[in-house]
């Protein structure tokens, strides 16, 4: 083999070694975004769980905003019906008395 010859066939090798350095590092690189990826898949995934969670309790807060609104309601039309279950005699009563207090007076005048 000549001196060209091998001089080829080092700068051959040369390459090849780099290539393959460059490859090692390639792959090292690869792993480590593989690896990078897989964290951020778990993060999401918890993320997720999360999210699933925090939909679950506002709608569970929602009912009961909704049934406390219905509660109140419900409450306000008793009330409602109270005051005019307990006025209506009342008013009743005073309107009578008043009356009763006129006839009085007009009979005592007259």
């Amino acid at each position: 083999m000549g001196v060209t010859e091998q001089h080829t066939l080092n700068n051959l090798s040369e390459k090849v070694g780099r290539l393959e350095a460059m490859q090692m590092n390639n792959t090292e690189a690869v792993k480590e975004m593989a690896s990078s990826v897989n964290r951020l898949v778990e993060k999401l995934e918890e993320s997720d769980d999360i999210a699933r969670e925090a939909l679950e309790k506002s709608k569970s807060a929602h009912k009961r905003i909704d049934s406390i609104e219905e509660d109140k309601k419900v409450n306000r039309s008793r009330i409602e019906w109270f005051l005019k279950l307990v006025l209506t005699p009342i008013i009743v009563g005073a309107l009578g008395l008043i009356w009763w207090l006129i006839l009085e007076y007009s009979k005592s005048k007259g």
